[in-house]
């Protein structure tokens, strides 16, 4: 079991190699979390939705120069990673993954993370409709038993605190080939 909590610039995230369907499981497990309910997945670099995605290059610079956090929704249609695409056919709930949403890394650690098990599903690391959590304090209160059993490695001093001012990202998806965009969340 790889189960991984991590600190951003919005909120603590938990998360699992792409390739575990043990640990994806378990993430809803204890987050008590609807498996109505799809898991964002973060790639290295926005090359990789160059790479991997129909996205246009005009969407891409978009993407590249939007000032805050950002999760972009993407057609299963559009997406061109059949490694992705067929991981995602094992999942128990994949009929749910009709649009996957992508962030990017943005620090050294979920890089050398990401390298080492090549994409990573993600949610908020909290209960479901409990409010996100800030600190690797209130993170080794909440998911103590997990991480005394090394179900859970959490990558954060003891005492590390997510400024709060920071928002939770902007969630959109492009309409077609467009620039125009549809928020799901806009903070």
């Amino acid at each position: 079991m790889n189960l991984f909590i991590l600190p951003t610039n919005t909120c603590f995230w938990i998360a699992c190699p792409i390739s575990e369907i043990g640990s994806y499981k378990k993430i809803y497990e204890i987050k008590t979390r609807d498996f109505s309910k799809p898991l964002a997945i973060l790639c290295e670099k926005i090359d990789y939705l160059r790479q991997n995605t129909k996205l246009t290059e005009k969407q891409l610079d978009f993407l590249s120069n939007y000032k805050k956090p950002w999760t972009i929704l993407i057609d299963k249609e559009k997406i061109t990673d059949k490694n992705l695409l067929n991981q995602i056919s094992k999942l128990p709930n994949s009929e749910i993954y009709e649009k996957i949403a992508f962030r990017v890394a943005h620090n050294f650690m979920h890089s050398k993370l990401i390298r080492l098990n090549w994409l990573l599903f993600l949610t908020s690391a909290n209960k479901s409709n409990n409010p996100e959590i800030l600190s690797s304090i209130k993170v080794k209160e909440e998911f103590k038993e997990e991480i005394e059993n090394f179900w859970i490695k959490v990558f954060a001093h003891n005492d590390f605190c997510i400024n709060s001012s920071q928002t939770a990202s902007d969630i959109f998806e492009f309409i077609w080939d467009s620039n125009e965009i549809k928020y799901l969340r806009k903070n």
